[in-house]
């Protein structure tokens, strides 16, 4: 089975199925008959049994004293005369000498021990056994019988038999089996049409099935499958046998993918060498930055180092510079109160030279009245000479007071003198203080302006470190991203290092396709190329090759 084509399956399964259905139609007609069988012999055995039900209570009557016993035995043989059983069933009724106590086609009385059927069979000999053997259920016996419409034909018949109790009557009904045979092959007759109708259904629908399948798979599927086989173990040199115009089919669509497998193998064979010789630069170029990298990441340190330096110097300076200021600060304050102390001296330099003023013409008063003293000591004198004697102490008096007025004015002029020079001295002191004062009031401004300049530099220094500070941190954050570019950079040459060696194996693996020789050649040209690079870095694509 495993050569046939695939036709020949879906026909042999299409025949199965005709069969599957055969058996079951088979198998539904068996169960149809076995079910009239267990109805027909279910309905019997309800229809004696209500017959024995009946005539069992006129036989309690009659043991009652109800009736006598001729009365319901005669009761019992008119009902038992008015049932019948089906089309052409019947109740019959035998006694223990086995005489006909009821029967449609009997007369009463007849023995009936001698009776047999066309197969020999005691009939009633065997009724009675049975129902010796089963008195309170009774039991079934199958024999040929004859129909009263069909002439001298026997038919087999099946009888069911139950026994009455205190009478010994022995009730018995039976059904012909030949309406049971011709249900069975009415049902096997109309299943077979309906079989055969949906066969034909089904026998057209799997034809278009199976022509359907067989366009789509385009040809025999072991075709495709040797094919698949080809490709899947890379022989891609193999072209598949399809039909004219075929392009939608399975094995259309198989050659579709080993043309575009071909394609693509060729470009991934190229590609794969453009890769190489891109990888291979990328690695020079990597190496070349990471040497870079590390020159430059030993500048920043040197430069993050003497930063680091001039940060610290630039501190210094700056908590100088402060120390300056606050010295300055300092000494603007003691010029400030040295100018406010001159300022104190040229006052008071003023109002000496002031009250020297004042003196002076305190003296020139004094002078004045010392000649005008003199000038009436004079006068007093001429009056004594004139007055003579009377006039004698008023002269002695007159010339004292003109010696006193004598020494007054010496001693004015010589205060004067006094007064005139000390004037002139602090006339010049307070010129000289005035120019201090106004000496010291520039030093003041000077100082002034120098705590200012001491200031500003103080806080140029304080934002020059700040920012010295910041340009080191940022210096630090340099040489740390260098660092990490640096490791980057390594860790990007160690990929391109890998990256190369895949490569290599992708060409390896792709080699491992069989195509035409012309492609197969310029793909060992691409793999000498892509070989010695890829063997630098990583052993494996040799175990490969």
């Amino acid at each position: 089975m495993r050569n046939w084509a695939t036709s020949t399956k879906l026909w042999a399964t299409l025949g199965l199925m005709w069969v599957g259905m055969l058996v079951l139609v088979g198998w539904t007609a068996y169960d149809k008959r076995a079910g009239l069988m267990q109805e027909r012999i279910a309905s019997l055995e309800h229809f004696v049994g209500s017959a024995r039900d009946m005539v069992a209570s006129l036989a309690v009557r009659a043991e009652q004293g109800e009736l006598t016993r001729q009365e319901a035995q005669a009761r019992a043989i008119e009902s038992l005369a008015n049932l019948s059983f089906g089309e052409d069933g019947y109740l019959f009724a035998f006694d223990s000498d086995i005489r006909i106590v009821a029967h449609p086609r009997r007369a009463l009385g007849d023995s009936m021990r001698d009776f047999q059927d066309m197969s020999g069979l005691y009939l009633y000999q065997e009724l009675k056994a049975t129902a010796d053997r089963n008195p309170r259920t009774g039991g079934f016996v199958a024999y040929l019988s004859q129909r009263s419409q069909a002439g001298s034909e026997q038919v087999p018949k099946l009888s069911y038999v139950q026994r009455v109790p205190g009478w010994n009557w022995d009730l018995a009904a039976g059904v012909y089996m030949d309406d049971i045979h011709a249900a069975f092959w009415e049902s096997l007759i109309e299943l077979g049409v309906l079989l055969l109708g949906i066969g034909i259904l089904l026998t057209l629908a799997m034809g278009w099935i199976i022509r359907d399948v067989l366009k789509s798979l385009g040809g025999d599927p072991h075709h495709a499958q040797e094919v698949v086989r080809r490709i899947a173990g890379g022989d891609l040199t193999q072209p598949l046998r399809l039909e004219a115009g075929d392009d939608t089919s399975l094995l259309a669509g198989i050659e579709s993918m080993r043309l575009r497998l071909v394609a693509s193998l060729e470009n991934i064979r190229r590609g794969t060498a453009r890769i190489n010789e891109g990888v291979d630069q990328i690695v020079i170029g990597n190496q070349d930055l990471s040497a870079r990298t590390e020159q430059q990441a030993a500048s920043i340190e040197e430069t993050a180092s003497s930063m680091e330096e001039l940060t610290q110097t630039v501190g210094q300076n700056a908590v100088n510079a402060q120390v300056a200021s606050q010295l300055a600060f300092e000494a603007r304050e003691t010029a400030h109160q040295g100018g406010e102390m001159m300022a104190d001296v040229v006052t008071t330099m003023q109002g000496i030279a002031q009250s020297a003023g004042r003196m002076k013409d305190i003296i020139e008063v004094i002078d004045s009245i010392a000649f005008q003293t003199s000038i009436l000591a004079l006068n007093a004198s001429v009056e004594a000479a004139r007055a003579g004697e009377q006039g004698r102490g008023f002269a002695v008096v007159a010339g004292e007071v003109r010696t006193l007025a004598s020494r007054s004015a010496d001693a004015s002029r010589e205060i004067r003198a006094l007064i005139e020079s000390s004037h002139q001295q602090v006339g010049q002191g307070a010129e000289l203080v005035e120019k201090t004062g106004s000496t010291i009031r520039e030093v003041v401004g000077a100082v002034t302006r120098v705590t200012d300049l001491m200031e500003e530099i103080a806080s140029a220094s304080g934002e020059q470190r700040i920012g010295i500070e910041q340009v080191n941190t940022a210096v630090g954050q340099m040489d740390r991203v260098t660092q990490q570019n640096a490791a980057l950079v390594e860790q990007a040459a160690g990929e391109a290092e890998t990256l190369r060696s895949q490569v290599a194996m992708l060409v390896q693996e792709v080699m491992w396709f069989r195509i035409e020789a012309q492609q197969q050649r310029l793909v060992h040209g691409m793999a000498t190329a892509v070989r010695p690079t890829a063997l630098e870095s990583d052993p494996r694509p040799a175990e490969l090759a």
